[in-house]
Parts: structure tokens; C-alpha cells; sequence
């Protein structure tokens, strides 16, 4: 079973997220060890570097639709919400997606902390990712407009670092919780 960090950045058509009309520009993941250290680098596929949205996804598929659905868990926030509906969607949209999105999850397992963030938040959406110390990516689609693709790679490796930080403390403190509900 192997845990992956994953994200995507997206080139927002609009004035809020919609990912039937999304871009990606950017697809990150990195491997997490047992102990949900980083295991290796972060990988960061860009789309500028890649030369097409779609010979990025070509990419990214060839890593993340294996034989074994275990061979890539996606681990992140809002991933049910934005980041894995926008990836299948741009898949299928360049004819890279052999199934319907909608079936594409239902044997392989993903790892969403959002509605834990949610309840720790008080139940409250709104503010829910400052608990992690996550960065408003609400300049992506200028720097990306302006060829200011170092802060973007910035932005998204502290991005990485504080998720995979958030993600140890609750992996290491949830147990606990759960401790007391047998008690």
C-alpha cells in the first residue's frame, strides 16, 4: 500500500473553481513511508514544461492508473471535492480515460482529510485549511499568466510541507481519539 501527497493546480476559467472547466497546469505527489515521512522528492509536472496539458496527464496516468489500485492512494485535501474530479474529467476530456469518472473510484482507495479538518474546525468550512497552515493559492492563475512559474513550484512545495506535516500529526494523534471511544 503505498500513500501518495497529491495535488493538482489548476488554471481557473472563471470566478471560482468549476472543474468542468478547469485546466491543470500542475500535477504534484510524493510518496509517503510508513511513518508518513517524504519519502524521496515531491514530483511536480508542469504543464509549461511537459508542453501540453495533455502529455502531462499522459505522464501522471502512467504512474497513477496501475494494475493494483494500492500502488497509488491519493492523500490530500478536497481531493473528492476539486482535485480528483478535475483530473478525471481533463483525462477523459483528451480521450486518456478508459471507464467514466464516476466508476474510476470505486475499487481504488483515496485518502481525503478535508471533513477531518471540517470537525476540527468546529464544524466550520469556512477557514477549515488554516488549521494546516495552508497558503490561499488565489495567485496561481496570474503568476501562471505572467510566466512566474517559480512561485508557483514555491507555493506548491510549501504547500507540500505543511499538508504532509498535518497529515504525521494526525496520523500520530487520531489513534488516540480512538483509544477513547473504547474506553
Amino acid at each position: 500500500m503505498k500513500e501518495y501527497f497529491f495535488d493538482v493546480e489548476t488554471c481557473i476559467n472563471g470566478n471560482k473553481p468549476n472543474p468542468l472547466n478547469d485546466r491543470i497546469i500542475t500535477i504534484q505527489y510524493q510518496l509517503l513511508d510508513g511513518y508518513d515521512q517524504p519519502n524521496g522528492s515531491l514530483k511536480i509536472l508542469t504543464e509549461w514544461e511537459e508542453g501540453s496539458e495533455k502529455r502531462m496527464l499522459e505522464k501522471f496516468k502512467a504512474i497513477f492508473v496501475t494494475e493494483s489500485p494500492f500502488d497509488f492512494i491519493p492523500v490530500g485535501v478536497n481531493l473528492y471535492g476539486y482535485d480528483l474530479i478535475v483530473l478525471l474529467l481533463r483525462l477523459e476530456a483528451h480521450g486518456l480515460l478508459d471507464t467514466k469518472p464516476i466508476e474510476f473510484f470505486r475499487d481504488r482507495p483515496v485518502i481525503d482529510i478535508k471533513p477531518i479538518l471540517v470537525i476540527m474546525n468546529q464544524g466550520q468550512f469556512k477557514g477549515y485549511t488554516n488549521i494546516i497552515k495552508k497558503q490561499h493559492g488565489g495567485n496561481i492563475k496570474g503568476w501562471y499568466e505572467n510566466r512566474e512559474y517559480e512561485k508557483i513550484i514555491d507555493y506548491i512545495t510549501q504547500e507540500a510541507q505543511s499538508f504532509i506535516k498535518a497529515y504525521r500529526v494526525l496520523k500520530e494523534q487520531l489513534p488516540r481519539i480512538v483509544e477513547k471511544f473504547n474506553q
